[in-house]
C-alpha cells in the first residue's frame, strides 16, 4: 500500500476517533499514543493524534498528561496552519488547567482562544470560550456573572442553530440554576438539553440524569433522586468517566444520609477515595462533612472526631481573584465578539 493511501486511512481513523472523543468516548491513551507515533510526518494529523491523546488522558482525570498533549497539539496545528483546530484545543487546554485548579492560567488560554476566534469570525468558538470563562467565575463564587456568560453563549448557539452547542450550553445553565437554588428553571433548561441530545454523547446523557437526581435531592425527593443518581453513576462507570462517577457518588451519599440508609458510609467513602484520587477538593470536603454527620447520627464519636481533626488539619485553599489585567482583556475581547454576533444577526 502506498504512503498516500496509508495517510488517507490514518486521517479517516483519526477523524472518527476525534469525533468520538469530543462526544465523550475517547480511546485508551495507549491506542492514542500509537496514533501519535504514526502521524508524525504530517503536522495536522500529528495535531489530531495529540488532541485525541489529550482527550484520552482528560477522560481519566490525568490532567497534567492531558495538558502536555493539548499543548503539543496546538503547536502542530499552528505549524500546519490549522487555526480553527488550534483554537478548539486552546479551549480544551484551558478547561484542563481549570480542573487542576489553575484558573488564571486557564483564563490566559481562553483569552488567546477568544482572540483567535474573533480573528477568524468563529462565533461558535466565541460561545465555547464564554462557557469556559463562566466556569472560572463559579470558582470565585460569582454565580450571577457565570450565568450571564452562559446565557450569552446560549444566545450565540441559538443564533447559529447549532443544536450540539445549544445542548451543551443548556447543561451549563442547569448547573448555574442548581447552585442558585432556582430548581424550576433548572428543570426547564434540563428538558431543553434532553430534547437537543439527538447525537450520542455518553457524558451528556449521564449528566442529564445526574442533574435530575441532584435537583430532586435538593427538593427533598430523596427516593426519586436515589434512583437517578445510581443510574448516572452506572452510566459514568460504564464510560470510564471518573469525574461523572465521583459527582454522582458524592450526591448519592448525601441522599443516602438523608434516607438513613445502611450503605451510606460505604458510598461516601467510595466517593471520597475517588475525589482524593483526582484531586477534587470541593467534593472531598463534601464527603468529609457528610461522613462526620453520618458518624454522629449513629453515635460513632471516635471516627467522627478523628475525621473532624483530619479535616481541620487540611490546608485552607488559596484565595484567587481575577486580576484587573485579566478583566480588562476579557472585556475587550468580549466587546469584539459582541460586534461579531451583531454582524451575524444583521446578516440573518
Amino acid at each position: 500500500m502506498s504512503v498516500k493511501a496509508n495517510q488517507t486511512e490514518l486521517a479517516a481513523a483519526l477523524s472518527r476517533a476525534l469525533k468520538s472523543a469530543e462526544c465523550g468516548s475517547p480511546p485508551l491513551p495507549e491506542l492514542a499514543s500509537e496514533w501519535v507515533k504514526q502521524a508524525r510526518s504530517d503536522a495536522h494529523l500529528h495535531g489530531m493524534a495529540l488532541d485525541i491523546l489529550g482527550h484520552a488522558h482528560q477522560h481519566l482525570s490525568a490532567h497534567r498528561a492531558a495538558q502536555d498533549a493539548f499543548a503539543a497539539a496546538i503547536e502542530q496545528y499552528q505549524q500546519a496552519g490549522s487555526q480553527q483546530s488550534a483554537t478548539n484545543t486552546l479551549i480544551l487546554l484551558g478547561t484542563s488547567l481549570l480542573l487542576s485548579e489553575e484558573p488564571l492560567r486557564a483564563l490566559e488560554q481562553w483569552s488567546n482562544a477568544l482572540e483567535l476566534a474573533r480573528e477568524t469570525q468563529n462565533l461558535a468558538q466565541c460561545a465555547r470560550v464564554y462557557l469556559a470563562i463562566g466556569q472560572v467565575y463559579i470558582g470565585f463564587g460569582e454565580d450571577k456573572v457565570a450565568l450571564e456568560y452562559n446565557q450569552k453563549a446560549l444566545k450565540m448557539a441559538k443564533l447559529l442553530a447549532d443544536d450540539r452547542l445549544a445542548c451543551e450550553t443548556h447543561l451549563y445553565v442547569v448547573n448555574d440554576y442548581l447552585r442558585m437554588k432556582r430548581y424550576a428553571q433548572a428543570l426547564a433548561e434540563l428538558d431543553c438539553a434532553e430534547q437537543l441530545l439527538t447525537h450520542p454523547n455518553k457524558i451528556w446523557a449521564a449528566e442529564i440524569i445526574y442533574y435530575r437526581g441532584a435537583i430532586h435531592a435538593q427538593q427533598g425527593l430523596f427516593s426519586q433522586a436515589k434512583i437517578e443518581l445510581e443510574t448516572a453513576y452506572d452510566l459514568s462507570f460504564d464510560n470510564d468517566n471518573l469525574w461523572g462517577q465521583v459527582q454522582a457518588l458524592a450526591t448519592l451519599g448525601e441522599v443516602l444520609l438523608a434516607l438513613h440508609a445502611e450503605n451510606t458510609v460505604v458510598i461516601l467513602q467510595q466517593a471520597l477515595s475517588l475525589a482524593e484520587r483526582i484531586q477534587l477538593r470541593s467534593v472531598v470536603e463534601r464527603c468529609n462533612r457528610a461522613l462526620i454527620q453520618c458518624y454522629l447520627d449513629n453515635q460513632q464519636l471516635e471516627p467522627a472526631l478523628s475525621l473532624l481533626a483530619k479535616t481541620c488539619q487540611a490546608h485552607s485553599p488559596k484565595v484567587i481573584h481575577i486580576s484587573t489585567q485579566h478583566q480588562q482583556r476579557i472585556l475587550e475581547l468580549e466587546n469584539r465578539s459582541s460586534i461579531l454576533q451583531l454582524q451575524r444577526e444583521l446578516v440573518v
